[in-house]
């Protein structure tokens, strides 16, 4: 099993990615956030990776964090939520909002990803809350629940729902306090 790969990017579409270390080239599939956040074409690339084997053939799936990979597995786990599905959900939530909502028990925020319906949303839930109570501290999860925070704010304000999940989708990193958090999209969302 593959844990993490890195060589040359010779390949970056939406759905995948093609990475060339030591002569052999892998094609890895990632969700479009990912393949936005990768470097430029040529440039050296590093992804953690899912290796799934299917009837037909060997899968890898990469990310560009170890927790996104984790989060990855936790989903894929699950009967009836594959891995393409998994990718779906992962492009469209941050993985701190994502182990919030899980966590909250937020059904509603899981269904607004593409392909979630209420009975997808609720068995991930069931199956994974505790498990996610369980590795994460309450500092962790109070962290994880700005972004919640964040969406309820900007929807006061009278943004729509795709411009405040694609303003979440870039805050930075470093950005830790929900008032950072604030700064950053309120500034992110008046250049538009």
């Amino acid at each position: 099993m593959l844990y993490s790969l890195s060589g040359k990017l010779i390949i970056k579409k939406p759905q995948f990615a093609v990475i060339e270390t030591a002569g052999i080239s892998f094609k890895i599939f990632v969700s479009p956030r990912t393949s936005r956040n990768l470097p430029k074409i040529g440039s050296k690339a590093k992804l953690f990776c899912a290796t799934l084997l299917t009837r037909e053939n060997i899968e890898l799936y990469g990310f560009l964090s170890q927790q996104e990979l984790e989060i990855f597995e936790l989903l894929n786990s699950i009967s009836g939520v594959g891995p393409k599905a998994v990718l779906k959900i992962l492009n469209e939530m941050r993985p701190e909002s994502l182990l919030a909502a899980i966590s909250r028990g937020r059904s509603d925020l899981l269904i607004k990803t593409a392909g979630v319906g209420q009975k997808k949303a609720n068995r991930i839930i069931l199956e994974l809350a505790d498990k996610i109570k369980k590795q994460k501290s309450e500092a962790e999860i109070g962290q994880m629940e700005f972004d919640f925070d964040l969406e309820e704010i900007l929807k006061s304000l009278g943004y729509k729902q795709n411009q405040i999940r694609e303003v979440i989708r870039k805050i930075p990193i470093k950005a830790k306090t929900i008032q950072e958090k604030i700064k950053f999209a309120l500034k992110t969302l008046s250049r538009k």
